[in-house]
């Protein structure tokens, strides 16, 4: 079951997105999620979850909520990051930590750090598809984007759940569109995501457990032979509807 933050770090990503003033979902294109081009997919998302990597998608999502408008610049000390994210010693190993997934994410081209002297660091948003150029979402349109929306935050779900739950809800959000109805994941898409087997099984199972998605069981007929596929169905609104770790799922 997952379990629900302390009110402390609730309140400071309370806080965080009362500050960005955002009304709107965070945006991300689908080239962070899904490598279509790649014999060997790894797509950021993939690559951020690399070597432990919960840390990092947790700082890179919480810096783009911040970041609202172009040109997404946010400056946050690396021990209040280490507070909303609940990590032990938020001032000292917290902290530490923090700043290690920055350097991280600026390594990957996804942020740009700039530093002064007596200040706390600036830091900017990149194309999350990895490119290193500058970020503006003003120029995604249409079906080009995932969205999540601010309750992720303001209700403490980035904190509740893993890097890899996370990363399983961003990856489920692109496959279905925002469509709340059922989707499965073909093949060749699933090998685009670059998620490991036992990550996706790991994932589903916690996501499941924290009331967010349904996995139906379908039996299909191909060249006369029966196959089985899972559909998928997301529970976005729950989100909002509920805290981590409060809702009771019948048996």
């Amino acid at each position: 079951m997952v379990q629900r933050p302390p009110q402390q770090a609730i309140e400071l990503l309370e806080k965080a997105v009362e500050r960005s003033k955002r009304r709107s979902s965070v945006r991300l294109p689908l080239a962070f999620a899904r490598d279509q081009v790649a014999a060997s997919p790894t797509p950021p998302l993939a690559r951020l979850l690399q070597g432990g990597g919960e840390v990092r998608i947790k700082v890179f999502l919480t810096i783009m909520m911040m970041a609202t408008k172009f040109p997404h610049e946010t400056r946050v000390p690396s021990r209040e990051l280490a507070a909303m994210l609940n990590l032990r010693d938020p001032d000292g190993a917290g902290a530490r930590r923090v700043n290690k997934a920055i350097s991280d994410l600026v390594a990957a081209n996804l942020v740009r750090r700039d530093l002064r002297p007596g200040h706390v660091p600036s830091l900017t948003v990149l194309d999350p598809s990895g490119s290193g150029q500058e970020w503006n979402t003003e120029q995604l349109s249409g079906d080009t984007y995932i969205t999540l929306p601010p309750d992720l935050w303001r209700r403490g779900w980035l904190v509740a759940l893993s890097g890899r739950a996370l990363a399983l809800l961003i990856i489920l959000r692109e496959n279905t569109g925002g469509r709340s109805r059922g989707a499965w994941v073909p093949g060749v898409r699933h090998r685009q995501y670059g998620l490991s087997e036992d990550t996706w099984t790991k994932a589903t199972k916690e996501l499941r457990e924290a009331g967010l998605l349904d996995v139906d069981e379908k039996v299909y007929s191909f060249q006369g032979e029966p196959r089985r596929r899972n559909l998928y169905t997301l529970h976005m609104d729950r989100l909002a509807a509920f805290d981590p770790g409060g809702l009771t799922l019948p048996d």
